[in-house]
């Protein structure tokens, strides 16, 4: 059975998280050595409000989706394809080989710094529409005076948008009134992957381009195109492209589905179970677990 690596992205984030794996403490001291600041600390004892700011989230996910990548890698389970929504696309490309995860951590946590400078230019945030066709969703935000946006396809049956932060409420209640099922903002503190982030291309795309990214070793998969990125060049390109581009995550899946066919198994790779629900909806034949914790494992070892 082949083996899928799925990391999820911001909003995903649990205090505590990563805390109970054998390498953690190791991990978590690398990383505050080049993040400059105590994120284990924040992980662990910190408040929620902590945790949600932008800076601080995408590291902390991140750092956390590479200690269960590695012990997963240290116990013998390796993927033959992986992707990554959204901020998890990073962890993704690390366990692609393409690029090494100290790497992968400063433009993350390079990233984060971005995102969050321009969040305050442009204030925006992200609302999850379930039980609305793509078309009608369209149409509706189409005719809207202001920035809203269709920026995650995770599902058939669930879409992201992202829209000016003042909106957030008045777009969600008239998403609601149009017939979607539900319409909840989430914990993310920006409207990214649309245009309210297109002055963090600039800054993304010259880190990016400085970066040692090398051929993937194994199939990768992008949130811009849905499809397998196969050289550096390739990575680096849907890299900056994802910056202020839609995640399509559910053409990734069903992508990863046609050309590895039913003998495969998805492993959620990080905090939370967000990557599984959506993947049931995607195909509920699909086989997923989930790593989050050590006991986690057992579960996936037996599965």
């Amino acid at each position: 059975m082949k083996e899928i690596f799925l990391f999820p992205g911001q909003g995903a984030q649990q205090q505590g998280m990563g805390r109970d794996f054998p390498n953690s403490d190791a991990v978590w001291k690398e990383a505050n050595g080049i993040l400059g600041q105590d994120l284990k600390s924040i992980v662990y004892e910190g408040t929620q409000e902590e945790l949600k700011k932008t800076s601080v989230t995408q590291p902390a996910v991140y750092v956390t989706e590479v200690i269960i990548m590695k012990h997963l890698f240290s116990v013998g389970i390796r993927p033959q394809a992986a992707a990554g929504h959204s901020l998890g696309e990073y962890a993704a490309v690390v366990a692609s080989g393409a690029m090494d995860w100290k790497q992968g951590l400063e433009l993350v946590k390079f990233r984060g710094r971005v995102f969050e400078e321009v969040g305050r230019a442009r204030p925006g945030g992200m609302i999850a529409v379930v039980g609305m066709g793509l078309e009608k969703l369209s149409e509706i935000t189409a005719e809207f005076d202001y920035v809203c946006e269709v920026v995650n396809f995770n599902s058939p049956s669930q879409y992201v948008l992202s829209t000016q932060r003042e909106k957030l409420s008045e777009t969600a209640r008239k998403i609601k009134k149009a017939g979607a099922k539900m319409a909840i903002p989430l914990k993310v503190s920006g409207g990214f992957h649309s245009s309210l982030m297109d002055e963090a291309v600039g800054p993304m795309k010259e880190k990016i381009e400085k970066l040692d990214i090398k051929n993937p070793e194994i199939d990768f998969y992008s949130n811009a195109t849905g499809r397998k990125a196969e050289t550096s060049e390739e990575i680096r390109d849907v890299l900056i492209k994802q910056v202020n581009s839609p995640v399509k995550w559910t053409q990734i899946i069903e992508n990863v589905l046609s050309e590895y066919g039913n003998d495969v198994r998805f492993i959620e790779t990080g905090p939370g179970k967000v990557l599984r629900g959506l993947l049931r909806r995607i195909d509920r034949r699909a086989e997923v677990k989930g790593v989050s914790s050590p006991e986690d494992l057992e579960v996936t070892k037996g599965g």
